[in-house]
């Protein structure tokens, strides 16, 4: 991230008051968070508040506590209330070890600690709504709270048909994936796009929680390639217990589950086009909801396109896309495909008095991270339907739709 961009919060923060005894409970490693979250280097927060590098190193590491005065600096360079840097309540903690990351090479290590801080924020925030609101419990093979014991087969392909009978998919399509992962207690996410590098994070898992993590990247606006990388980081929950970020083989393994899970060889072998068609192949797109280029590969892997017939297929899509014939499907037209269960445990813990600003209140965040961590789920302004009488044909009158300021 470049050094002059705020944190995730896009607008300063003006921070509580910092009296001395919440200097006195500093705790460096929430300012570990907040700087890799502002995407910064400890020399570029060092700049910022006036001090060297060292010190920061030495206030993160618990070394030294920062002065009240110094405090507020930090707060008001990342956006945070001083209370944000006190100890004293649950925090997870990530490291790249502990987190399964295709793209280890090529996204910078800045942008790998942005996405384990916002990881770590999004783990806290479902906790704390968990203490008013009970989410889904986390049915996964094998899962014990904060790690997972291998309880499925190691092959790719067996995993895939023993989770789909255990979550009773039968071998059909599956409509909604980031829904099912969230209704069997799995934490969906987007991370929110904030500069170029940010592409480079295709998407990354952690078992290491007390509750699985997926998040995935919206830069890569695509329902098909979304779909595809959530069963990819969900082949990693259930296969790889042990992370090991980058590991070719790993990634195989992810990507056989994935095409396996999403579109079952038994099911998909009869369908699939011995030539190359793709009014067919577009057709069984839209069926079991994966991307052209997955299916080309379904084809070579089944053994029902030779090498020649495959080269030529992806030189034809490849011609297609240049050509604007096929755009990419975005995923918010998909709404089974947008993260929801945060939104949805806060909408019923308002029932019970709890507010966005209470919740930040307990996370001690600022109001406006909260809505961002939640809004980051489906940033589209809802529409709202009055309630209207029937006009003669016995429908409801669409006059008063509206949408919330």
């Amino acid at each position: 991230m470049n050094a002059k961009q705020p944190p995730l919060s896009l607008a300063p923060v003006l921070p509580l008051d910092v009296s001395s005894s919440v200097a006195a409970a500093f705790d460096g490693a929430r300012l570990t968070q907040a700087r890799r979250l502002a995407g910064w280097s400890k020399k570029e927060l060092a700049t910022k508040i006036d001090v060297t590098p060292a010190a920061v190193g030495q206030y993160e590491a618990g070394a030294i506590r920062p002065r009240p005065e110094q405090v507020r600096r930090l707060a008001e360079a990342l956006g945070m209330p001083g209370a944000f840097f006190t100890a004293g309540r649950p925090r997870a903690a990530l490291d790249t070890a502990s987190v399964h990351f295709r793209s280890l090479r090529s996204a910078p290590a800045r942008e790998r600690e942005r996405s384990l801080s916002f990881t770590e924020l999004l783990w806290e925030l479902a906790h704390t709504l968990e203490t008013h609101i009970r989410l889904p419990r986390v049915d996964l093979p094998g899962w014990d709270g904060g790690e997972t014991i291998p309880g499925l087969a190691s092959d790719p392909q067996q995993a895939a048909h023993a989770l789909r009978a255990q979550w009773g998919l039968g071998d059909g399509p599956i409509p909604h994936l980031v829904r099912l992962l969230e209704s069997h207690g799995i934490l969906v996410s987007v991370m929110p796009y904030l500069n170029p590098d940010s592409r480079k994070v295709y998407g990354f898992s952690t078992a290491r929680l007390p509750r699985p993590v997926v998040v995935l990247n919206d830069e890569r606006d695509d329902v098909f390639r979304h779909r595809f990388s959530c069963a990819h980081e969900l082949g990693h929950l259930l296969l790889h217990g042990e992370a090991h970020p980058g590991d070719i083989q790993n990634e195989r393994q992810a990507d056989a589950f994935a095409a396996e899970f999403l579109t079952p060889s038994a099911r998909l072998t009869g369908a699939l086009p011995t030539r190359v068609d793709f009014t067919t192949l577009g057709r069984l797109q839209q069926t079991w909801g994966v991307s052209l280029d997955s299916l080309l590969v379904r084809c070579r892997e089944l053994g029902l396109h030779t090498e020649a017939v495959s080269s030529r297929a992806w030189k034809r899509l490849k011609a297609l896309r240049s050509e604007g014939l096929l755009p990419p499907t975005p995923v918010r037209s998909f709404p089974g495909e947008v993260p929801v269960l945060l939104q949805r445990a806060l909408d019923m813990a308002q029932r019970k008095g709890v507010t966005a600003e209470s919740l930040a209140g307990e996370l001690r965040w600022p109001k406006k991270m909260v809505h961002e961590l939640l809004d980051a789920q489906d940033p589209r302004p809802a529409l709202v339907l009055t309630d209207t009488p029937l006009d003669r044909g016995g429908r409801h009158r669409t006059d008063h739709c509206s949408t919330p300021r």
